[in-house]
């Protein structure tokens, strides 16, 4: 297994440092950008995680403080693990997690002190306390935190403290202390909420860009072998997609829970808006690729039409990656510049992707066009249009589409030109 996730890093690596005479701006841009962050990537991860190791700073000591000097408790030692443990590492609902801490010391202490109570202390009463409680916890709350700690508390009971022990009780109250000091200090001492969700969107769709430039250049040397490469960068993103997914829900409890950034609740909500167009495109660019990889290992020669089409929409994911490599939360005066421009060369590559693309290719490449003409409709997404009206910009392939086309108005000289050459026509 370590062997297989090395050649995969290995191949990830290749396909970032590949050269890429024949890519267009936006894919290099992309390509520098993944290298950006592969060699800064330790400082940036120190840099980005400054603010939380403040945050667990303080959080820990001000619930030390709270638990023993305020409240009285002799030795309040989980009252700061409980606050760091809230913070999480890794975002996500800090207060969906503080209380998951909270259950589970409860029904740990509860269980362990009624089972000790009435069996008596040893191995096996530790065996049943722990198999109980987490049990039971389960029952109360499918968090994995509410588990662990009923079965972290039933241990302590059976060990350390004896059955209806006031020391067990207090353990819960310093639960409760560390957790809401946690939210108060995040509150007060905020991290930037999307900046890493950002980062994270930057990085999947660069690395569409890199995959599909890679596909558009295997179809065009007939090389399987390269389109399988980028076919394992593509398979390889689904760990980046979970992060994102923890970011932003971890962001979105950062604006609501922080006045300094109240008047952020517009931009979670545009975050939240392109989640799944993002992962749409990283699943999109996967089947592409194995379509692309199966048509050319078919020995099939499309219409040079369609790499040029994937080159293209690769460029334009290029240049969007770009656009979010860079802001924190409240985004960057760039984008109101470059996405509208984005939008606009989507809108003429969505008007080419008619199926005399796909015209002698079979079914693979026919699959290949209608994954370009998905991908289409993600970014637009991204870009802020509603998926009715990116649907409507695409060329129509039946008579009476859904969503009835746009006036394609837009579509370049050139583009026309080349098409009146080979004669080809809208479908």
């Amino acid at each position: 297994m370590d062997s297989m996730t090395e050649s995969r890093k290995q191949r990830e690596r290749r396909a970032r440092e590949r050269p890429r005479d024949r890519a267009r701006a936006g894919v290099k841009a992309a390509a520098e950008s993944l290298q950006r962050f592969a060699v800064v990537e330790r400082v940036n991860r120190m840099r980005g995680s400054s603010v939380f190791a403040l945050q667990c700073a303080v959080s820990a000591g001000l619930a030390f403080f709270i638990a023993h000097n305020i409240v009285g408790h002799e030795q309040p030692f989980f009252a700061p693990i409980a606050a760091v443990i809230s913070l999480g590492a890794y975002g996500g609902k800090r207060a969906r997690r503080g209380l998951e801490i909270v259950i589970g010391v409860a029904v740990g202490i509860g269980i362990g002190d009624l089972v000790i109570s009435q069996i008596g202390e040893g191995a096996w009463q530790i065996t049943i306390a722990v198999f109980v409680a987490m049990l039971l916890a389960v029952f109360v709350d499918k968090g994995v935190l509410v588990a662990n700690q009923a079965a972290s508390s039933a241990v302590l009971v059976a060990t350390l403290i004896p059955p209806g022990d006031q020391a067990g009780w207090e353990r819960m109250v310093d639960a409760l202390i560390g957790g809401l000091v946690g939210l108060v200090v995040v509150a007060v001492i905020p991290n930037s909420p999307l900046r890493t969700a950002r980062r994270e969107v930057a990085s999947l769709i660069s690395k569409a860009a890199l995959v599909l430039d890679d596909v558009a250049q295997g179809i065009e040397d007939g090389d399987e072998e390269l389109i399988g490469e980028a076919l394992v960068t593509a398979r390889g993103t689904q760990a980046g997609v979970n992060e994102l997914m923890s970011s932003v829900g971890g962001g979105d409890e950062v604006v609501n829970i922080s006045p300094i950034y109240w008047s952020a609740r517009r931009y979670t909500r545009s975050m939240n808006r392109i989640l799944t167009p993002v992962d749409n495109v990283m699943r999109n660019s996967r089947v592409l690729a194995r379509r692309a990889e199966i048509m050319v290992g078919d020995g099939v020669t499309p219409d040079p039409e369609l790499p040029k089409l994937i080159r293209d929409l690769s460029d334009a994911l290029g240049h969007l990656g770009t656009v979010y490599a860079s802001g924190g939360t409240r985004g960057t005066r760039q984008e109101l510049v470059e996405i509208p421009e984005i939008t606009r060369r989507l809108q003429v590559l969505a008007g080419r992707s008619d199926l005399s693309v796909a015209h002698g290719a079979g079914l693979s490449g026919t699959v290949v066009l209608a994954q370009c003409r998905s991908i289409i409709v993600d970014t637009l997404q991204i870009c802020g249009m509603s998926r009715e009206s990116a649907m409507s910009v695409l060329q129509p392939t039946v008579e009476d589409p859904r969503f009835p086309p746009e006036v394609w108005g837009d579509m370049d000289t050139e583009t026309r030109g080349d098409r009146d050459e080979r004669g080809d026509g809208p479908a």
